[in-house]
């Protein structure tokens, strides 16, 4: 049977084995966490079952359970920091919508009679907006989604409307005059417009059954567009 001296050597061992951990540095011991533990572990039952009294082993048993289910538990709140961390990284950009010009798009917005004149809007999506008797005066919109957007008394004088998509619109008594609508996508509303008078349409996309009637409309047979130089009516190809 092993002496009392011997008995207090092992706990002290232990005990050094067991303590050894919290003198590695912190980086190494989320690097070596598994394999440490395990190396540990393995060399502690050995130990404990030799050099620990009788008397002492539920002790330790007990210190051993607490130990293990403390590590459990940090290891449970890290990982739940770290799901928490990459949820935001991936929400924080999906917030802010990748398009052109950055910031919050107005798809499926009411901006009735708001004031959007002026600004650069490039790029962004104002898809089912309600825009009735919004201005869009002089405002950058190249490029900008308007599909199935109400767009009735909304006025887009000066407007740069370059690529702008416009298709399944209601267009009714919207104003044009002086807009940039160069490669354009246009549905049948364009007709509703109050005027499109100084308008360049230069590659407009319009339906092949409305361009003929847009063709006689009185604010189309003259005028031409005050940036581009653009004759409206040479701008439609119209005969």
């Amino acid at each position: 049977m092993f002496s009392f001296r011997s008995s207090i050597f092992g706990v002290a061992l232990v005990g050094f084995l067991v303590s050894s951990e919290a003198f590695v540095p912190p980086s190494s011991q989320s690097r070596h966490k598994t394999k440490h533990i395990s190396s540990t572990t393995t060399e502690v039952n050995a130990l404990w079952r030799h050099f620990i009294p009788e008397t002492n082993r539920k002790w330790w048993e007990q210190v051993e359970q607490d130990n293990d289910r403390n590590w459990r538990s940090e290891a449970s709140n890290t990982f739940a920091a770290f799901f928490m961390a990459t949820a935001i990284a991936i929400a924080a950009p999906l917030g802010a919508n990748a398009v052109s010009g950055g910031g919050l798009d107005y798809a499926n917005l009411d901006i009735t009679g708001q004031d959007f004149s002026g600004q650069k809007y490039k790029g962004k999506d104002f898809t089912q907006v309600i825009a009735k008797g919004t201005s869009f005066v002089n405002s950058n919109l190249q490029g900008c989604r308007f599909y199935k957007a109400y767009l009735v008394n909304t006025d887009f004088s000066g407007a740069d409307l370059r690529g702008a998509a416009l298709e399944d619109t209601s267009m009714d008594g919207a104003i044009l005059k002086d807009t940039i609508a160069a490669g354009a996508y246009f549905g049948q509303s364009l007709l509703d417009v109050k005027t499109v008078e100084n308008a360049d349409f230069t590659d407009a996309q319009i339906p092949v059954k409305t361009l003929p009637l847009l063709c006689e409309r009185e604010d189309v047979v003259k005028g031409t567009n005050p940036v581009t130089g653009v004759d409206t009516r040479d701008s439609l190809m119209c005969p």
